[in-house]
């Protein structure tokens, strides 16, 4: 769903209801194995130069477990403000400068879920791997168990600025 950035006029709301398994197949992301379903509302709303979007989504992905390569459901809710503009001396790290006159609700919205996933995605009760004289420590317990707090930044301690 394309929107026309000159023809927004005010503010109104547009439901939603996509499949962003189009993204995920052309960026073969070996996170998410499918969304199966993607939906919620869009609110569009125009002041001067500046069209500030409300997305407020709420999807159900198959992702593969960072742990065990296992896939599962994982909802997620998405509720974001962005801000576009058309005139290019407009722009900043908080508005985006639209090129071409359009915005691709689509892609904004696949960005969106992806980028608030968690680093580490599990199913709730599920441990890290172990077997026969191996197993995989979180970040703390490595620390515990061997007794170091090893940073790279300790050897800058002795330095006299």
């Amino acid at each position: 769903m394309k929107i026309d950035f000159a023809k927004v006029k005010g503010k109104e709301t547009i439901a939603y209801s996509g499949d962003l398994n189009y993204f995920n197949n052309f960026n073969k992301s070996k996170t998410i194995k499918e969304f199966k379903s993607v939906e919620g509302k869009v609110t569009l709303e125009k002041a001067d130069a500046v069209l500030i979007i409300k997305y407020d989504i709420k999807a159900v992905l198959d992702v593969f477990s960072t742990l065990t390569n296992e896939p599962f459901e994982y909802p997620i809710s998405i509720d974001e403000t962005l801000y576009y503009t058309s005139e290019k001396e407009m722009e900043s790290e908080d508005v985006f400068y639209i090129k071409e006159g359009r915005i691709e609700l689509e892609e904004d919205i696949y960005s969106l879920i992806v980028t608030s996933l968690p680093l580490i995605l599990h199913k709730e009760g599920e441990e890290f791997p172990h077997g026969k004289n191996y197993r995989v420590l979180k970040e703390d317990e490595l620390n515990e168990d061997d007794g170091s707090s090893y940073s790279p930044f300790d050897k800058l301690k002795d330095l006299d600025l």
